[in-house]
């Protein structure tokens, strides 16, 4: 981990010892600052992003089917913390208090006052896939669809009967949401959030506080309307809190320069590589567990200060921009087309349940930037092993090839499916 030794149950391999673990080595390749998009396009760009943030705002219902949204309540699966099998008459509760039989039942503007998870299902609970005596060392809650950071617009389509949990959609997908964590708006709090001047976060756990004292954190992946500048750079930007009501209300906080920039920063190497290397050998967590990025969340978050929008999900990410497909050729193969084509820093190398960002060649390798759970090993009579590694790190794409328990020999080169370019993303 960065600054201290790493957790017991997290393991190295070798490209993490070979390759620079600092992106400013491969952006200082490609230029530290060359433009990787032009002004415009990145204007063009940075213009969707906002549409795609504010869309809830524009949906007079929400697009989300009750079938779909409770599907996941028809058979009970998995553990909970302790080890303790999910029951049938536990999930029958939940789809009970759910009360999806008028889903959708409402249409209400809201927005997010702290960092938010966005749940699968109306509970806190986790769902192991097995007993889990330590989440830690295994953070795959799959009731845990994403993270939503402060300020996230939302569509509040469904309440539970108890009233704790909000169904709703936001800029990427649907979920529950702990209803304290968000607040309803009015048209009046839309016109002054949706001013058109904006700052990103660029830095992680930056507090906000302001005279009431917010004390909420928000990291890389958080944007918020501008409201002006004060001293030495500082930014001051608009807030959300709940006021005596229970509604979303508006304050401002000052921001340090080192934290934040206004929105979009210029896309260079450079620039990817500072706001990069504060995710560096960062925890990895499924869907935001613990407040941890994965894969996907990684490549999302890194791109959104620069104003270039992702999806929530790998699989979509890899559709995006200028796709090329990389089935049916050898792991060799599929290195050396993205060399070729792939552009440092703009890239996302695609696999089966996987996305990492191409950083450019090095010792004549295509190494990629990504957070990572781990590797497929045999242990003993156990096929299904993994030698974890549970952080973002800087990899060729086939990590591990050294290690003699591989299972059956096959590394992330082996599940690369595409290479898909950002320059070209649909508007």
């Amino acid at each position: 981990m960065p600054g201290g030794e790493l957790l017991p149950w997290m393991g190295t391999v070798d490209d993490i010892c070979n390759y620079p673990q600092n992106l400013n080595m491969y952006a200082s390749a490609v230029g530290v600052n060359k433009r990787l998009m032009s002004a415009a396009a990145q204007a063009a760009q940075d213009a969707r992003f906002n549409r795609m943030l504010f869309g809830p705002w524009d949906m007079p219902k929400t697009s989300m089917r009750r079938r779909d949204v409770a599907a996941i309540f028809h058979k009970a699966r998995g553990y909970k913390s302790g080890g303790a099998a999910w029951s049938q008459a536990e999930w029958n509760r939940m789809a009970a208090n759910a009360g999806l039989g008028d889903f959708p039942s409402r249409a209400l503007s809201a927005i997010t006052l702290r960092t938010t998870d966005l749940r699968e299902m109306p509970t806190h609970e986790p769902r192991f896939a097995k007993p889990t005596p330590d989440p830690g060392s295994d953070p795959f809650d799959y009731f845990q669809y994403s993270l939503l950071p402060p300020g996230t617009p939302l569509l509040v389509a469904h309440t539970s009967h108890d009233g704790r949990w909000h169904f709703v959609e936001t800029p990427a997908v649907g979920g529950w949401v702990d209803a304290n964590d968000v607040g309803l708006v009015d048209d009046s709090f839309k016109q002054i959030w949706r001013n058109g001047r904006y700052a990103a976060l660029v830095r992680d756990k930056v507090v906000f506080s302001d005279a009431s004292g917010i004390g909420e954190q928000g990291g890389i992946g958080t944007v918020l309307p501008l409201s002006g500048q004060s001293g030495k750079g500082a930014m001051r930007v608009l807030f959300p809190r709940r006021d005596v009501n229970g509604a979303a209300a508006i304050s401002e906080v000052s921001l340090a320069p080192e934290d934040a920039v206004a929105k979009p920063l210029p896309l260079t190497a450079g620039n990817m590589a500072r706001v990069g290397n504060v995710m560096m050998g960062q925890a990895y967590g499924w869907g935001g567990m613990f407040g941890n990025r994965d894969c996907s969340a990684l490549t999302r978050d890194l791109f959104t200060p620069f104003g270039l929008w992702l999806p929530r999900n790998s699989g979509a990410q890899a559709r995006l921009g200028v796709v090329r497909p990389l089935d049916g050729f050898d792991v060799k193969e599929k290195e050396s087309i993205i060399l070729s084509d792939g552009s440092p820093f703009l890239s996302l190398v695609g696999m089966r349940g996987h996305i990492a960002l191409f950083v450019g060649k090095y010792k004549n390798r295509a190494l990629i930037f990504h957070n990572v759970w781990g590797l497929r090993v045999v242990e003993g009579e156990n096929d299904n092993s993994r030698l974890v590694i549970g952080r973002a790190v800087v990899t060729s794409i086939t990590p591990g090839i050294e290690l003699k328990n591989l299972y059956r020999g096959t590394t992330f080169g082996d599940r690369v499916r595409s290479l898909s370019t950002l320059t070209d993303v649909t508007l």
